[in-house]
């Protein structure tokens, strides 16, 4: 019957049915002869392979299968659909072979094929295959009921996590509590058809941790199936939070730097006539109590402004080059006074160190500002731990670390066993005036005045916290390899408590609530005094009292010209002439054009600082 079907007109017939047909037909007899194939791939011929068995067009490794695909149709009758290789012209073409059983009555008598070249389908396949294991981008599929279908290893690695453990698993059962709502709510949207981009949420590894992925997708309108892509961009949005911080310190630490500056003479000019009126009080009077309580409120006002100063990073550096263990050491008294019975101290000295270059006071005020810090947060007491050790911060470690930057470090640790922070703490702990204690137990400038230190010693400040797991400070100071001096402990010098003279002094100074106060001290010392209300006016009465005056006490900044410059002017009249600088602002960009050794007193200074000053002045210029 299959001969018959297979030789003349039989084949004609066959040839018009076929003939035209994309797929590759074929018949094969009991034997897996090809007796019919109505058209071959290129480098083949119907004449070459017509009467060759078919398992001649298979490579080795494919023969086995193949053969038994086609015995099983002809022993069972069951048609089948397998894959095989088959050699052509240009190389290995993949085809997908259908098998049908040809029946006379109950017999198979031969089996008739189908084969499809899916050659292309299935290189692009392996291609999209590839791409997704390969993809450093996250790559989910998710059911409609927000199973998680498919995940390729990116995602799995994310979360640390085996992709075992999350394929079938509710996607939302990875996502941060606090963005559940939003994220069922962009599901559901996409679910109906809606294109999403750029959606954000957070994803928890296996750690504990979040990450914050970045998602587009779109509904596959057959399945139901979400597909969505989704990118780590942790580090990126901590970056932008840092700059965010960065640029809002900087812009309050302007400002409070401003306030500063005019609060400084504010207060100089309510201690100078607090000293004035003390002066002339009996110590024992009523009014004398009163003006030393106002004197003792007006230096706590001053040490604020200086905290401020310090915060907006105007308070000038003194650097020296500072072991940070000896300075430590130093503390260590200072601060178990500090600190409560029920909190111990434990310092942690390692190996020699490199130095730093840095300004003492202000890093001793870093030290008790940390632990002034750590000793309200362990209410019930606990252990402070201080340890110094050098670092180097590579380039990869900023791809981790978004807030640090390369470079040789020393770093002092601070940590405490108290209450700890939130995130949303950590994020707002070094921000001025920002405080978790209570009315009247502080002033939220301890922090903020330790960032503005660091950074003004070019260094970093992080701070690692958890609730109920304490918190530990990190201050990144750049290493010097040079040694410090050692500390002078000699005896210190005697004060002269009488710094009367009878010279002549020219004040310049643009605030009058500063300068009447400031004169009266100066005559009541015995000099006598010219008073200017800006530098080019200053630089007027000195042509006018030339070889008079003995010493210019100059305000830094004042209206029409300031201090420095007006002093450039006037040593050209009085080449012998001593100055004495005074300033509301710390900021170094108004002292750039002072002379190298030039003596600032910062405001708001005290009676005795200034006489102190212009003696001093005097004095070495009469030896000189």
């Amino acid at each position: 019957m299959l001969d018959r079907w297979l030789s003349g007109e039989g084949l004609h017939v066959l040839d018009g049915i076929f003939g035209a047909a994309l797929d590759v037909i074929g018949v094969l007899d009991p034997e897996l002869t090809l007796r019919y194939v109505n058209w071959t791939t290129a480098g083949l011929t119907r004449e070459g392979v017509v009467g060759n068995s078919v398992l001649d067009l298979v490579p080795p490794g494919f023969k086995e299968s193949s053969r038994e695909a086609y015995l099983g149709v002809l022993r069972t009758g069951v048609g089948t659909r397998f894959e095989t290789i088959y050699r052509a012209e240009h190389g290995v073409l993949i085809w997908e072979v259908q098998v049908g059983p040809i029946r006379q009555g109950d017999e198979v008598i031969g089996l008739v094929t189908v084969a499809t070249d899916v050659t292309a389908q299935r290189s692009e396949a392996v291609d999209r295959e590839r791409f997704f294991s390969l993809s450093l981008d996250m790559l989910v599929v998710v059911t409609s009921d927000g199973r998680l279908k498919r995940i390729n290893p990116a995602f799995a690695e994310t979360l640390d996590v085996d992709m075992k453990d999350l394929l079938d698993r509710p996607f939302i059962d990875f996502v941060h509590e606090d963005d559940h709502a939003i994220t069922m709510v962009a599901f559901d949207k996409v679910r109906k058809g809606a294109y999403f981009s750029d959606f954000e949420n957070r994803y928890r590894r296996s750690d504990g941790k979040y990450r914050v992925f970045s998602w587009r997708g779109n509904v596959d309108p057959i399945t139901s199936d979400v597909y969505a892509v989704a990118r780590d961009i942790t580090e990126h949005r901590e970056a932008e939070n840092q700059l965010r911080h960065a640029q809002k310190m900087e812009a309050v630490g302007q400002l409070a730097g401003g306030v500063a500056h005019d609060f400084n003479n504010l207060m100089q000019a309510v201690l100078m006539n607090v000293e004035l009126g003390l002066a002339t009080e009996p110590s024992s009077s009523a009014v004398a109590e009163h003006l030393r309580e106002i004197a003792g409120a007006g230096q706590r006002a001053a040490d604020l402004t200086k905290q401020l100063l310090m915060f907006s990073r105007r308070q000038p550096l003194r650097r020296e080059l500072i072991d940070l263990h000896e300075l430590l050491r130093s503390l260590m008294p200072l601060l178990r006074r500090l600190l409560p019975e029920s909190v111990t101290i434990d310092l942690r000295v390692g190996d020699p160190l490199p130095s730093v270059s840095a300004d003492r006071t202000q890093l001793e005020q870093v030290v008790i500002n940390l632990c002034v810090n750590a000793r309200d947060a362990m209410v019930k007491g606990g252990a402070l731990t201080f340890e110094v050790e050098s670092v180097v911060i590579e380039d990869h470690d900023c791809e981790l670390h978004p807030w640090a930057r390369p470079g040789h470090f020393v770093r002092l640790s601070v940590t405490d066993t108290g209450e700890g922070m939130s995130s949303e703490l950590r994020e707002r702990v070094f921000e001025p005036f920002f405080t978790t204690k209570e009315n009247q137990r502080g002033t939220g400038l301890g922090l903020a005045t330790v960032y503005g230190i660091v950074q003004q010693h070019g260094g970093l400040v992080h701070v690692y916290s958890e609730l109920g797991r304490g918190a530990t400070f990190r201050i990144y100071l750049p290493a010097d390899e040079r040694q410090p001096k050692p500390i002078d402990t000699g005896a210190p010098l005697s004060q002269n408590t009488s710094f009367h003279g009878n010279e002549t002094i020219l004040v310049a100074e643009d605030e009058t609530v500063v300068s009447r106060p400031l004169i009266q001290m100066l005559q009541r010392a015995g000099y006598r005094t010219i008073s200017a209300m800006n530098g080019l006016e200053a630089v007027r009465l000195l042509n006018e009292h030339a070889g008079e005056v003995d010493l210019a006490l100059l305000d830094v900044v004042m209206p029409e010209l300031g201090g420095p410059q007006a002093w450039e002017h006037m040593r050209q009249v009085c080449p012998d002439l001593c100055v004495i600088f005074t300033s509301g602002y710390a900021d170094d960009r108004y002292r750039e054009h002072l002379p190298q050794d030039a003596e600032v007193l910062e405001k708001p200074f005290r009676r005795d600082e200034v006489l102190a000053a212009v003696r001093r002045k005097l004095d070495a210029r009469a030896d000189s």
